[in-house]
């Protein structure tokens, strides 16, 4: 009996150890993909920041031959188009459809959200037209005051002191870039104020966003977005006289890159970032666009950084590491 009994207690101990790995695999393989799905939203956000980074680079090609709000309503026009098609192949490839989960909440939203991306458009060109680029590029990019404040008293966001640090030390880095540049002629001063009103306006359309993402595809919002901000454009295009049409391939090519690289791939990544990230975090990282659009302005354009922007650009990223890495809901 007594040898029966330890058989038995060795058969149990043996069943535990091979148990036992099972267990601890299916443990590391959850930690494993835990840290995959960490790892592909930051590249997923990372190439968004590329890919904004860029349309600065097609805008100033594209406007050699066209004006700013050709070259936006172009570029929303044709994101809209691609947008649509993609929604077509997501019905006929049997996924859900994109239309069965939009109600009037919805429509209210996705109608608020392109009408601040447009206004955000119209007010970026028109504060490029009166003051230099790098101002308007700084100030635009101040955006994370406006999501922060905006998220914490009107839906309930919490940040952490390193959150707030980080937010501090970002845009004292980023207002060290421009402020070299800033003047006090009256009429750069109205730039300047325009490109606030675009900080304002993208902050709600970035907040707005966010609140769509968990009910829709994005697909769908990039679309209803894009097609909504060209709808509001084409009577200011149409007012100028302006062509709708671009002049020449070379500024064509140039829009049609701003459509499918900026506007799609880089608006359609960042909505898609909103649904891992908040919307203050997401403005804060967003800092990152002209220190971008600075490395391919000087790879294409041969525009070196003086060291006291480089120095800059060392306490932006600083400022954004910190953001990134604090917890959302101390």
């Amino acid at each position: 009996m007594q040898t029966v009994y330890f058989e038995k207690r060795d058969r149990s101990k043996l069943s535990q150890s091979m148990t036992q790995p099972s267990t601890d695999s299916i443990r590391s393989s959850w930690f494993q993909t835990l840290s995959t799905r960490s790892i592909l939203s930051a590249l997923v956000l990372g190439s968004a920041l590329c890919a904004l980074a860029s349309g600065s680079i097609f805008m100033k090609i594209a406007t050699q031959e066209m004006s700013a709000n050709q070259v936006a309503f172009s570029r929303v026009l044709i994101a809209a188009i691609v947008f649509g098609v993609w929604n077509s192949l997501r019905s006929i490839t049997h996924q859900e459809k994109p239309t069965s989960e939009i109600g009037w909440r919805e429509v209210g939203l996705l109608t608020g959200a392109g009408a601040s991306f447009a206004s955000f458009v119209v007010l970026l060109a028109w504060s490029l037209a009166h003051t230099q680029v790098a101002n308007a590029t700084l100030l635009t990019h101040m955006m994370p005051i406006f999501t922060t404040f905006a998220g914490w008293l009107f839906l309930g966001q919490r940040f952490s002191r390193q959150f707030w640090i980080g937010l501090v030390i970002a845009l004292m880095g980023a207002i060290a870039i421009g402020v070299g540049d800033l003047s006090l002629d009256s009429e750069t001063i109205w730039g300047d104020v325009a490109a606030l009103g675009s900080a304002v306006f993208i902050a709600i359309e970035l907040l707005i966003v966010e609140q769509l993402r968990s009910k829709l595809a994005t697909p769908v919002i990039a679309m209803s977005e894009s097609a909504i901000a060209s709808l509001v454009l084409l009577p200011l295009v149409l007012w100028n006289g302006a062509e709708i049409l671009p002049p020449s391939f070379e500024s064509g090519l140039a829009v049609l890159a701003a459509a499918l690289i900026t506007q799609v791939t880089g608006h359609g990544l960042l909505t898609y970032s909103l649904k891992q990230f908040s919307a203050g975090l997401v403005s804060v990282a967003l800092l990152a666009v002209p220190m971008i659009a600075a490395g391919l302005a000087m790879v294409l354009f041969g525009q070196m950084i003086q060291w006291g922007n480089a120095i800059a650009f060392l306490v932006v990223l600083i400022g954004i590491y910190l953001t990134v890495s604090a917890p959302k809901n101390a």
